[in-house]
């Protein structure tokens, strides 16, 4: 499965942001006018279809895409048409303190009102909030001690459609830096806590990516190799 021990990408239902099962995506998609901007999906799904997922830009520089604005490297999420919400989960690898630093930007140029949470293990919202407008920011941050956290327990960064019911253009950009607060020497054993959620996806969709390259250039190449002996 496409999705490391510490961070995965699904969705929650309509109406339970807070308590609703995650359901994982499992499909990658490359957009496939322009392949610029990766996609988890939910399996079957397809790109233009729901919207519902988690998108990366692989580009260093911005891309401007269907009116949609994509951050350079950034991590976006979009809610369903359905109103099932977005989500990106981080679960703590070890009992401990996190500090956690959070931006959610809007990033469509016709964007009305979006919900942005923070849940923590599916029973307490840290931060809800509203953005609207184009370019609308909000960011959440911890206190100096952080939030106490026990291993496997998971924190919910979602967004949901927003005041107006409406999903079409809630696709937002999401930042999110979580760093573990007590026994700062052993940060080097769970590297892919610190830094952005975009620099961990970023290596994940790479690291895919290259495999599937691979894997096509292997296959292309045993099929000249049958051609020839043939």
């Amino acid at each position: 499965m496409p999705h490391c021990s510490l961070w995965s990408y699904g969705s929650k239902p309509i109406g339970h942001h807070v308590t609703g099962n995650l359901g994982l995506f499992t499909q990658l998609a490359l957009e496939p006018n322009h392949g610029e901007i990766v996609a988890w999906l939910t399996s079957g799904d397809e790109w233009y279809n729901s919207w519902l997922g988690v998108y990366y830009n692989t580009k260093p520089t911005t891309v401007i895409l269907d009116n949609k604005i994509f951050i350079a490297n950034g991590v976006a999420m979009q809610p369903a048409n359905d109103g099932r919400f977005s989500v990106v989960r981080f679960t703590a690898p070890k009992d401990g303190n996190y500090n956690l630093d959070v931006t959610f930007t809007r990033v469509h140029i016709n964007a009305l009102y979006t919900g942005v949470y923070i849940i923590y293990n599916n029973l307490m919202t840290l931060w809800e909030i509203d953005l609207a407008g184009p370019r609308d920011s909000k960011s959440f941050k911890t206190t100096d001690k952080g939030i106490s956290v026990k291993a496997n327990e998971p924190i919910d960064f979602i967004v949901g459609v927003g005041l107006d019911n409406i999903f079409n253009a809630d696709i937002t950009h999401a930042r999110v830096d979580i760093h573990l607060l007590e026994n700062q020497a052993e940060l080097a054993e769970f590297p892919l806590i610190v830094g952005p959620i975009g620099f961990v996806l970023g290596i994940i969709f790479s690291a895919i990516l290259f495999i599937c390259y691979r894997y096509r250039e292997n296959r292309r190449n045993a099929n000249v190799g049958y051609q020839i002996i043939n």
